[in-house]
């Protein structure tokens, strides 16, 4: 692979940072964030006609990129329209991307944790009642009354975040149940971070799921840290997808910065798992560029770390292989960082003009069922 041409700006690569950064020389660091991208071979893949798939793959990763950064601002900024708990996907944008890229709806499913915006984005959530969601409006996704955690849109298999860590796991496997009772060719995929391994229900879902032989993805966000415990530290097995071992499905670890390489171990996963043949378990290595919640001060992280984890910005990474396959020049590049920036402020716009929810609504969506129960 030849090096970055010149026409490159290098500070394009730290529009989608997290930070600033403190002192050094940006074009030493932007090369060797490209000599890290170079020195991977990465997954060889062929593009589609014009580079388009790929384009819309990028452009996706950079909506969730500035959609998580707004929310940022609008948490941390005075006059605060965001509240309660709220956790940002800033750097695991490639797995939600790579898991909607093969994502078949009106068969399949995904359940997920509370780092839910991503994934939602990825899945086609249009990002006004999804900011709406966060400042508690009627219109958001759940009505103003999930906010953060708990972003859902059934019609299209998105089954939501889930605020108790490990708890949604069984949930995946019932989808995957019903997929495979109905004969509907569906795949759950089940989304969890490394400190859910350590839940009961992780194991007790595994274990019926293999027996079963259920259509279930059990995909492990693994970004390195269970809040602030690094997987050394919480897991007596450090190679998190050994974990799976036991419970007689196929398990692999993967890099989850890369969004072709997740692309292609998640449709070997589903394909598997559509032919009948029962889960997979996959962990996916990752990093997260924002705390654990927006309470994190980050403290457990070394500056060093967080400098070298950038140089695998899943970003930074697919625009530079666009670039060398000569489907993303800077005109195009310049024209969707407009597009999702101008996207994000007209979803703020959007969640600041809707009207907070009706006292009446604490009584409603409490249970499905109409009471007296009525056959």
């Amino acid at each position: 692979m030849q090096p970055l041409k010149v026409h490159m700006n290098p500070t394009k690569l730290y529009r989608y940072r997290t930070d600033a950064i403190e002192g050094g020389n940006r074009e030493s660091h932007y090369m060797a964030v490209v000599n890290e991208v170079e020195k991977r071979p990465g997954l060889k893949v062929t593009p589609s006609v014009a580079g388009n798939d790929e384009r819309k793959r990028l452009w996706m990763m950079m909506l969730i990129r500035r959609f998580e950064e707004r929310t940022y601002q609008e948490y941390t900024k005075p006059g605060q329209r965001i509240g309660g708990f709220c956790h940002l996907y800033s750097g695991q944008e490639a797995l939600a991307v790579g898991a909607a890229a093969i994502f078949q709806k009106g068969k399949d499913y995904l359940f997920n944790g509370y780092r839910d915006h991503g994934h939602s984005l990825a899945l086609g959530m249009d990002p006004k009642p999804a900011m709406a969601e966060l400042f508690g409006r009627t219109t958001g996704c759940s009505k103003g009354k999930g906010g953060s955690m708990h972003f859902f849109q059934a019609e299209v298999g998105n089954m939501g975040g889930h605020g108790i860590v490990g708890a949604h796991i069984p949930l995946g496997a019932g989808a995957a149940f019903a997929c495979k009772y109905k004969k509907t060719g569906g795949v759950c995929f089940t989304f969890f971070g490394d400190g859910a391994v350590n839940q009961g229900t992780h194991n007790e879902a595994l274990n019926l799921a293999s027996l079963l032989k259920l259509p279930v993805i059990f995909i492990i966000e693994n970004n390195g840290l269970a809040m602030g415990t690094q997987v050394a530290r919480h897991s007596a097995e450090k190679d998190l997808s050994k974990r799976g071992l036991g419970y007689a499905m196929p398990t692999k670890s993967i890099d989850g910065n890369d969004v072709d390489v997740v692309i292609s171990e998640l449709k070997a996963a589903a394909d598997y798992c559509r032919a009948g043949n029962g889960p997979t378990y996959i962990c996916a290595n990752t990093y997260r560029f924002r705390g654990h919640s927006m309470s994190d001060p980050l403290k457990y992280r070394t500056k060093e770390e967080a400098e070298k984890a950038r140089l695998r910005d899943p970003i930074t990474i697919y625009e530079h292989r666009l670039r060398e396959k000569g489907v993303l020049d800077d005109a195009t590049f310049e024209e969707m960082e407009n597009d999702v920036a101008a996207i994000v402020n007209e979803a703020v716009q959007f969640a600041d003009q809707s009207p907070h929810p009706d006292v009446s609504e604490m009584y409603k969506d409490i249970l499905a069922e109409q009471y007296p129960l009525q056959k």
